[in-house]
């Protein structure tokens, strides 16, 4: 790519640049200071802006670490946001691979969506330039990177298979009860707490506990779950998505695990492609079960009498007929912890045979064996028939005088927007005027670092700084045109909510399209009996107005 230094002129087009840096995981495990590392190439591309008429470095966006496979990297999505928003038009990177390895992905991004947002891309090393139109060589590099990502991974993959086939653990967490041995860590020794816990376990098990009574017995001995437990031994703060209470589908997934027996399982899952890494389950034919790799934790006796146990309980399941969507699926909440509730269809004996007894059971309290949140349930045909009067009192009011129950929800609505905005347009106000000031600080920044008042570290430590204030601000605004947008979108839809309020003015009988029509959620509450009577809260969400 033929580019000489000169001066800019009048009909020279600017061009805010984006300089976007990867590190593979291969080259951050296997070497440190070579051409690929990140000061390197953060050096050599900032460089090269400086000599371009035009051209102004306006951030930099940094994978370290990350696989050029795929396009789930935080620093690749930063950069693409930033695109989107106008914030840079080029961007720069040392050699295609450096943008990615997939050769689907890397083509659809380079002449689609790039282009699309009015983008420039600039490969140096491989003398790509999108703006010179079409590049002949462009799709054979790319198709050699997308190769290298295939051998890479058949080659990592047929490593990891070796090892696993001599009863080695190369990757992955070690089962909840052992860890790896710090002498050699494809071996697992046991860890005296959790194995207590798992030994524990297969007993209440192998002595007939069911899987609820075993999880509720963990809840409420304040024994951590697998995953909060390996978080808490290595004296690191939990990931978001991470459990703090054990479920029952833990309990059951431990209770049938063979490493307990000392042997080695590998292959459970595989990744879609080399691609794609997100993994699915593998057929149990393809796994690789090495024998008597580490000390046992449960001896053969009690296994073969808890997975007779466990067979016993899938029996019936097994039997049972395909389930049918609920009247209320998805509809019902618990008020206190907010998890959507549970159907479950009893058959009761009454006076007169059997009836079907329909109940919907809070989330939590059924996953954790009653050890958690509390007992919220309602009967479905005290719910139908519930709601069943309340549409018709809302019938009846709006044939009263449709007018004033419009004009009472328009100004209910009104009246709570333009407070809002009230409390708003000041914070608005100071955070785009602070908006405007990292603009120009980043502007003072760049030139401080172009004229060597500061060095280019010291400048990417400020841009970094600037850009995050920058994105809370900006979330911040965000959050306050969503309030508008979504108080605009009720006033039009309280007409909407009156007008199938009057199409379901004769109903009788609640049915799923009527829910699906008028109803967002409904939280249930507690039930409290106080003097011998049995209350309980129920708030009805309806769409378009939400709670009345």
């Amino acid at each position: 790519m033929a580019m000489r230094t000169k001066t800019a002129n009048a009909d020279q087009k600017l061009y805010n640049v984006g300089i976007y840096i990867r590190l593979s995981k291969e080259v951050t495990r296997q070497t440190r200071n070579d051409s690929m590392s990140i000061e390197t190439q953060q050096i050599m591309l900032s460089k090269f802006v400086s000599m371009m008429p035009g051209w102004i470095e306006k951030r930099s966006y940094i994978d370290n670490g990350a696989s050029g496979g795929n396009f789930n990297r935080q620093g690749f999505t930063d950069m693409m946001n930033d695109i989107k928003s106008g914030i840079i038009n080029l961007v720069l990177v040392k050699d295609l691979s450096r943008f990615g390895r997939n050769y689907i992905e890397v083509g659809k991004y380079l002449e689609e969506e790039l282009p699309a947002l009015g983008c420039r891309f600039v490969a140096i090393s491989d003398c790509i330039d999108t703006e010179s139109g079409e590049n002949d060589i462009m799709p054979f590099i790319n198709a050699m990177n997308d190769h290298y990502l295939k051998n890479m991974s058949e080659k990592i993959k047929a490593s990891f298979v070796a090892m696993a086939k001599n009863g080695q653990r190369s990757v992955g967490i070690a089962p909840f009860g052992y860890i790896r041995n710090p002498a050699d860590t494809t071996k697992l020794i046991a860890d005296e707490y959790a194995a207590n816990v798992v030994k524990r376990m297969f007993a209440m098990r192998a002595e007939g506990m069911s899987y609820n009574a075993i999880t509720k017995t963990l809840n409420d001995e304040r024994i951590p779950p697998p995953r909060l437990y390996y978080f808490q031994r290595q004296n690191r703060k939990p990931q978001s998505n991470c459990q703090y209470d054990w479920q029952i589908y833990m309990v059951k997934r431990l209770l049938v695990d063979e490493q307990y027996l000392g042997h080695t399982i590998f292959g459970k899952t595989r990744s879609v492609s080399y691609r794609n890494t997100n993994q699915v389950p593998n057929s149990k034919d393809d796994w690789i079960k090495v024998e008597n790799t580490h000390s046992a934790l449960i001896d053969f006796a009690t296994w073969e009498k808890v997975q007779e146990l466990n067979a016993l309980r899938k029996e019936p399941a097994a039997n049972k007929k395909k389930p049918v969507p609920s009247l209320f699926q998805g509809k019902l909440v618990c008020s206190d912890c907010q998890k959507t509730m549970i159907f479950h269809a009893n058959h009761a004996y009454r006076t007169k045979g059997i009836d079907k007894y329909n109940m919907y059971c809070c989330r939590t309290r059924i996953s954790t064996g009653g050890s958690r949140c509390s007992n919220h349930n309602v009967n479905e045909v005290v719910l139908k028939n519930l709601l069943l009067d309340e549409i018709k009192r809302h019938v009846e009011l709006i044939r009263i005088d449709e007018g004033k129950i419009l004009s009472s929800l328009m100004d209910k609505l009104t009246n709570a927007h333009t407070e809002e905005k009230a409390v708003s347009a000041k914070q608005r106000q100071k955070l785009k005027q602070e908006l405007h000031e990292l603009e120009v600080r980043a502007e003072i920044h760049y030139e401080n670092k172009v004229s060597g008042v500061i060095s280019a570290e010291r400048f990417t430590e400020l841009a970094a700084q600037s850009e995050a204030r920058r994105k809370e601000i900006q979330n911040l605004l965000d959050s306050f045109e969503e309030t508008d947008k979504q108080a605009k979108r009720k006033l039009a839809g309280i007409k909407r909510w009156m007008g199938i309020i009057k199409e379901y003015s004769s109903i009788t009988e609640i049915s799923r399209d009527l829910i699906d029509a008028l109803i967002d959620k409904i939280e249930v509450g507690e039930k409290v009996k106080e003097n011998g009577v049995v209350s309980q809260g129920l708030k009805i969400f309806y769409r378009y107005v939400g709670f009345m």
